[in-house]
């Protein structure tokens, strides 16, 4: 699977996946166009950003930020499909226009996991604002049924993002 050496492996664990699948009934009330496995997956890649920008999971806040970006100037966009460089990060065209957060950051989680049982997670690289809406939205087709989805998004290619050692020196983490 071909994938950048930038992209950052974290390590999924138990108490993650837990919390993720307990959430997931409150945030489905918030965004009730989302699925169910739409909600897990995004509160999972939350969590991994939390671990890796943080250190912990424990005091980051996943229910408190509707209408809000993810964690102060940074929303956080996953996917669960290949880890691969020609991933996209994908914005709604309405989210992109509502929230409009400084940095949008990708998070994969490779499809091959089965679900609540994914043991880790990639965070591939981020993008500003200005970069997500460089281009015009496309509209999503859907792989399966081959029909419109009904909105457009917003696209980057995972290996046309910014590397995540920018934004870490950005963050002052080591």
């Amino acid at each position: 699977m071909p994938y950048r050496k930038e992209f950052i492996r974290v390590e999924i664990d138990e108490t993650m996946r837990a919390r993720a699948q307990r959430e997931v009934v409150a945030r489905q009330i918030q965004r009730t166009r989302a699925s169910p496995f739409d909600a897990y997956v995004g509160i999972l890649g939350e969590l991994v950003w939390a671990k890796w920008r943080y250190g912990a999971i424990e005091q980051f806040d996943t229910l408190g930020t509707r209408g809000k970006t993810d964690d102060g100037d940074y929303e956080i966009k996953t996917s669960k499909t290949r880890v691969s460089e020609y991933s996209h990060l994908m914005v709604r065209e309405d989210y992109a226009l509502k929230r409009q957060p400084k940095y949008y950051v990708l998070v994969l989680i490779a499809s091959d996991q089965a679900p609540n049982v994914e043991t880790e997670a990639y965070i591939c690289g981020w993008a500003t604002h200005a970069d997500v809406i460089a281009k015009p939205p496309r509209e999503r087709i859907s792989n399966h049924t081959g029909r419109s989805q009904g909105y457009r998004c917003y696209e980057i290619r995972a290996s046309d993002l910014k590397p995540m050692k920018t934004l870490a020196l950005m963050l002052d983490k080591k």
